[in-house]
């Protein structure tokens, strides 16, 4: 009788230089943008270039897959990424409504965290009626925040599948930490943490950016397509983002993101909590890695 090893195949980690060198080069470029522009990255003048810097992990794929012969091969290219499902069309879209829920959700568990620890006081009452005028616009404007996660998203399910033969959690967790490093011009300018110094505020969204990620990936990967991690992200900067302004407002100004936001520490014990959830269920032992 014959036993057969199987092997994991080899990381490509040519691919994967080539594709963070062109992503970190087009980031930081887009950072020295903002930079020169005079650093307002929350006025009408950052937008443009905060937009293209979502597309530079999408660019990042695109040169290496010319330069690797993968561009040669669209189809294949797409099914990878998972921009074309493997899997039901049923089970794409509920996931993406899982992913479209998900953000606020946990957006709104993390202020009830901070709530709970003096971070943030809720509006009483509640003001329903603009909360409900916020979803409304924000879910008008939610197809081109789409577009625009589709530009950093297209780039991380490029990347994920190649780190996978590491491990599913070490290739969770690497992906993480670059997504988190990849935002470093922008959060070292102040766009995520104004209160915290530079590099406490680098380590801070990377943090948030591993715990997010790893669901951001287990969407992915559950349902065998780009289309729920692409509308969580969605979700994340326009729903979960605008929550803390309509609901209440923070007990610390200065560090209020910090203390008060999904990106936060409240944000960062709802997502590790909800991943611990998934894993003592067993749903990343059902990931087809």
């Amino acid at each position: 009788m014959t036993t057969k090893t199987l092997h994991r195949p080899a990381v490509p980690w040519s691919r994967i230089a080539a594709f963070l060198a062109v992503t970190f080069s087009g980031i930081w470029a887009a950072g020295a943008a903002a930079w020169f522009n005079g650093g307002d990255l929350h006025g009408d003048a950052a937008a443009p270039i905060l937009m293209i810097a979502m597309y530079t992990p999408t660019l990042g794929v695109l040169v290496t897959a010319a330069l690797t012969g993968e561009l040669r091969r669209p189809r294949d290219l797409l099914k990878q990424t998972g921009v074309l499902p493997s899997r039901s069309l049923p089970g794409v879209a509920g996931y993406s409504a899982v992913g479209l829920l998900l953000p606020p959700l946990l957006a709104l568990a993390a202020l009830g965290v901070s709530s709970a620890a003096g971070g943030f006081a809720f509006h009483d009452p509640l003001p329903l009626g603009g909360l409900a005028s916020m979803l409304a616009s924000q879910l008008l404007i939610f197809p081109l925040g789409m577009v625009l996660t589709f530009g950093e998203e297209f780039g991380w399910s490029y990347l994920l599948p190649k780190l996978l033969p590491l491990g599913l959690w070490r290739g969770l967790l690497i992906s993480g930490v670059i997504w988190g490093v990849f935002h470093t011009p922008f959060t070292l300018q102040g766009y995520h943490y104004p209160g915290l110094p530079g590099g406490l505020a680098v380590l801070a969204f990377t943090t948030a950016s591993v715990l997010l990620g790893a669901l951001l990936g287990w969407l992915r990967l559950a349902a065998g397509s780009i289309w729920p991690a692409v509308a969580a992200h969605a979700a994340a900067n326009l729903i979960a983002s605008a929550f803390p302004a309509i609901l209440g407002r923070p007990v610390n100004v200065a560090d209020a993101a910090f203390h008060a936001s999904l990106s936060g520490w409240p944000g960062w014990l709802v997502m590790a909590i909800l991943l611990a959830v998934l894993v003592v269920t067993g749903q990343f032992r059902k990931l087809a890695v």
